[in-house]
């Protein structure tokens, strides 16, 4: 059984969650230029990073959520709607996802593995998220 009760779910929680960071001063991902996407199955959910904008007070980088005007990724990541939980659990880790192919790239992954250690910092306030938003 899913973590996520259907699409709906997915995008309260993951594109809540997201949204949130993207309020926050000294996140994982602002500011680092990187446009990247995680195409979600089961459920189905696209969301579109957007650190090429210029941070501001309130908004370090842009979320889209299942939004077609979304800027175009240079890196895209599938992988299922239960494994990004485990991922921003810290319950799982990156490399290994890849390796046994539960996530697949597309694009420039070398700026995404970037970002990898700044990623580690966002498990804590995930967790937090997902202990208040079920």
């Amino acid at each position: 059984m899913s973590v996520f009760r259907d699409s709906a779910h997915a995008k309260e929680i993951i594109g809540g969650f997201l949204r949130d960071e993207a309020t926050k001063e000294g996140n994982f991902f602002a500011g680092s230029g990187v446009i990247m996407a995680y195409s979600l199955s089961d459920p189905a959910l696209r969301i579109v990073l957007d650190a090429s904008v210029k941070p501001e007070p309130g908004r370090a980088f842009a979320v889209y959520v299942d939004d077609a005007s979304a800027p175009a990724p240079a890196v895209e990541f599938s992988l299922d709607a239960d494994t990004f939980d485990q991922l921003y659990r810290g319950e799982a880790q990156p490399m290994a996802l890849m390796m046994t192919g539960k996530v697949k790239a597309k694009g420039d992954v070398t700026a995404a593995m970037r970002l990898l250690p700044a990623m580690g910092a966002a498990i804590p306030h995930y967790k937090k998220y997902r202990d208040t938003h079920n």
